[in-house]
């Protein structure tokens, strides 16, 4: 845009986060985000009635949208030598050690929206929870919402497969294993489109689902596991699931969750080779974020229109830091787009930790609130 008479021209915006420039010059070679405004149009996938039709669709719409978008960029990575990861859900480049020389070249590109700083999330640090009495043979929490009662009408999840986006999962837990996709009966168990890890805390390659800070498998056994007698710790213990390892421990890395979130859309083999967008879960659960409120930070938003449009259903953790009052919900939990969950104990009274909103744009936050405190899970070791 230019100015009116005797006017200098507007100075183009600042595509380097000033957060960058800063830590580039203290710190010459980094990861950063190469961010790229295009966006295709998914608004007419919800039409589309058949579950891997609606699925590929919008997988092929993405790619198409990012290869387009992202090949001057990466013809430049390229030219440099440097190691670098494109993504199509976010339609953005991972660089995995880039210099600010490298930064402003980049930023030329006409279809580069932003280059960023690589960031790190936190699962929540467990607590030491009180015994609380069982009702009638279930976990107080899985009553307390009645999903017993709606297990005597006979449905308890079957059909739904619920992803996981933690720290792994320990998947021949007694409580996890009858419900684990890839466990194929007397044949064994099969990794393929189950289970994801892409930073390779699992092995390298990872072959098997692993958790080595107990979050994702406790988590897990709240959304579906079943122990027998005594044990009936999971809301929907029909349904099956998947999981991928966007946490390499207590910390989640955004590639590595960005990674998980693409891979949710069109899950994999394990040598990450023909993705299977049929093979996507129904819903994504994700019990991380930010706890710093209120800045929201929008870096996610895309992969959830993505999966909203393939028909996932999005839930989040709202945060861990309602000690400090109003305005603390987590980020991605506060975006509009998502659903996020407060946590209550076994009075119905909200935990003294649950984050609280109003979320971004001023909207009510967590969307509801579900059994969260004192909750006897399954952890890793049985």
């Amino acid at each position: 845009m230019t100015g009116g008479p005797g006017e200098p021209a507007a100075a183009a915006p600042e595509k380097i986060q000033p957060e960058l420039r800063a830590s580039l010059k203290t710190l010459p070679a980094q990861p950063f985000w190469v961010r790229l405004d295009a966006r295709p149009d998914l608004s007419a996938a919800s039409a589309i009635k058949d579950w891997n039709e609606r699925g590929a669709a919008v997988v092929e719409a993405l790619r198409k949208t990012a290869e387009k978008s992202q090949a001057d960029v990466v013809r430049r990575l390229k030219a440099e030598g440097v190691e670098y990861h494109t993504f199509y859900a976010s339609n953005s480049v991972y660089v995995a050690r880039g210099t600010l020389d490298l930064a402003e070249t980049l930023a030329e590109e006409t279809e580069v929206s932003a280059i960023q700083v690589h960031r790190m999330y936190e699962l929540p640090e467990p607590l030491k929870a009180q015994q609380v009495a069982d009702v009638d043979d279930v976990e107080w929490g899985v009553h307390a919402i009645g999903a017993d009662r709606v297990w005597a009408d006979g449905t308890r999840g079957e059909g739904i497969v619920v992803g996981s986006i933690d720290s792994g999962v320990q998947y021949d837990h007694p409580a996890l294993v009858n419900s684990y996709r890839g466990n194929m009966g007397e044949a064994g168990f099969s990794h393929d489109y189950n289970w994801y890890d892409p930073s390779q805390v699992c092995g390298s390659p990872s072959l098997a689902p692993c958790d080595n800070n107990q979050h994702g498998t406790h988590t897990m056994g709240t959304m579906v596991g079943d122990g027998g007698p005594g044990n009936h710790i999971g809301v929907a213990p029909g349904a099956r699931w998947i999981a991928a390892k966007g946490c390499e421990e207590r910390s989640c890395s955004d590639f590595a969750l960005l990674a998980s979130a693409e891979w949710m859309l069109a899950p994999t083999n394990l040598a990450g080779q023909d993705p299977r967008p049929d093979l996507r879960p129904h819903i994504v659960n994700n019990s991380w974020g930010t706890d710093n409120g209120p800045a929201s930070d929008p870096w996610f938003a895309d992969v959830v229109a993505d999966w909203r449009a393939a028909g996932i259903f999005p839930m989040f953790s709202n945060g861990n830091a309602g000690e400090g009052g109003c305005d603390t919900s987590g980020t991605p939990g506060d975006y509009a787009s998502t659903y996020s969950a407060g946590a209550f104990d076994v009075n119905g009274k909200i935990g003294y930790f649950s984050s609280r909103g109003p979320g971004a744009g001023g909207i009510t936050k967590p969307n509801i609130a579900a059994p969260g405190v004192d909750v006897r899970s399954s952890v890793p070791g049985n």
